[in-house]
């Protein structure tokens, strides 16, 4: 598949360009500066055609472009192509291009206006779209000629999609890279570095996952510097999540705060299965005790505890495998239930026990919730019982009960009471 790189000077156009491409994945396109800081990309597919095409970070200066050229090429694509973007044709533009020229690249000239061809060095370019009534047709009907669809790769009918959301500086870029393997999204201490959403593919076990590294949800009203690019920011958030076949939101072991359980209940309310990965554990001096007190937090104040995943990592230090097995293991679920649906059948196991309590205090079963910790599944009982007056006879039952109702037939889970 080819794979066309927009390329160019600062505020010619670039990310506007793409976007006229992108009808869903569309970048921030704005007339300040430096808008575009990361290479995004975006599946370009028909009946009759596919390629990929990018936004890329503009550039003053020769020294930058070969810096992102340098990048693009870490990639390890196959099939790169040029569109150099440009509204008047300068000398540093003819060296850049001669450069891509020499590398064998072939480049595709665009403009938004009519430029004289005598202007530029027309045998450096495969085509040029710069002297049309209408350039942007043009170009597009180039490339859906080009680009002829092949043989439908199977791999990509199942692609599943994980979108990594959460508060600012949690990670979630230096997560995407580990995962990627590249350095595609800028990592910084600074507020909102990652302004568009970065996606990137990877094949693991035979199936193709799409990672989405997302803007910071900042949650100080007083940090919202650039509220126009927050506000896009987060509605591009909102487009991959509802898209995504899971949602990855990372919290920071260092911080604590009442936006985490409002997240985690945001997410608990949507028809979509996610998982919490707790980042920064690595900082963490007593881990046992902090994994205790963090449960213990959550539980107690949030009225979503149902149908969680919680894990605790390092983006730093914990290997691209072990991240890996956790996020394909919540993909392949089945150990995921909704407190509502669960409580649905408190009436029947209630109804049950009451045949087995002959003689004694009659045992009742209020709610039941379900959720993993570090891959072990729980549910968690709330009953009229303290824990320590529970006999082991009704324990059993309700496991052979849970096992029955919810075809949990060779999987392991405890009870919680």
């Amino acid at each position: 598949m080819n794979n066309y790189f927009i390329i160019g000077k600062v505020n010619e156009g670039k990310s506007y360009l793409f976007n006229l491409f992108s009808k869903t994945h569309k970048t921030i396109s704005n007339p300040r500066a430096n808008t575009t800081i990361d290479v995004i990309r975006k599946n370009i597919l028909s009946d009759n055609f596919e390629y990929n095409i990018y936004d890329t970070p503009g550039f003053y200066k020769y020294n930058e472009f070969k810096e992102l050229l340098n990048k693009i090429l870490f990639l390890g694509l196959d099939n790169i192509q040029f569109i150099y973007l440009v509204s008047s044709f300068t000398n540093e533009d003819k060296k850049i291009c001669k450069k891509l020229h020499s590398k064998k690249f072939d480049i595709l000239l665009f403009s938004f206006k009519k430029i004289d061809q005598k202007d530029y060095i027309s045998n450096l370019f495969e085509k040029t779209f710069t002297n049309y009534s209408d350039n942007l047709s043009t170009l597009k009907n180039y490339l859906s000629n080009d680009n002829k669809k092949q043989i439908q790769n199977t791999n990509n009918i199942n692609k599943k999609t994980i979108s990594i959301f959460g508060k600012e500086n949690t990670g979630k870029s230096t997560l995407f890279n580990k995962l990627m393997n590249i350095p595609l999204s800028k990592v910084s201490p600074h507020l909102h570095t990652t302004r568009d959403s970065v996606n990137w593919d990877i094949q693991y076990k035979n199936q193709i996952l799409e990672f989405i590294d997302t803007a910071g949800f900042i949650r100080s009203r007083s940090k919202r510097k650039n509220h126009d690019f927050e506000k896009l920011s987060l509605e591009q958030s909102e487009y991959f999540i509802k898209k995504s076949s899971l949602i990855v939101l990372l919290l920071d072991a260092n911080s604590e705060s009442r936006l985490d359980l409002s997240l985690i209940g945001s997410l608990s309310r949507r028809n979509k299965p996610f998982l919490v990965l707790v980042n920064k554990i690595d900082l963490i001096e007593n881990k046992t005790l902090y994994q205790q007190k963090f449960l213990k937090y959550l539980s107690s104040n949030h009225n979503y505890y149902s149908s969680l995943n919680i894990y605790f990592i390092s983006a730093l230090k914990s290997s691209k495998s072990k991240i890996l097995q956790i996020i394909n293991s919540q993909l392949n679920n089945n150990f995921n239930f909704k407190t509502s649906y669960l409580n649905k059948i408190i009436k029947s196991i209630n109804g049950e026990l009451g045949k087995i309590q002959k003689n004694s205090k009659e045992f009742k079963i209020y709610y039941i919730t379900a959720f993993t910790v570090n891959q072990k599944n729980y549910f968690k009982i709330s009953c009229n019982f303290q824990k320590k007056s529970l006999k082991p006879h009704i324990k059993n039952f309700i496991s052979k009960i849970l096992i029955r109702e919810l075809n949990l037939k060779g999987v392991n889970f405890n009870l919680i009471f």
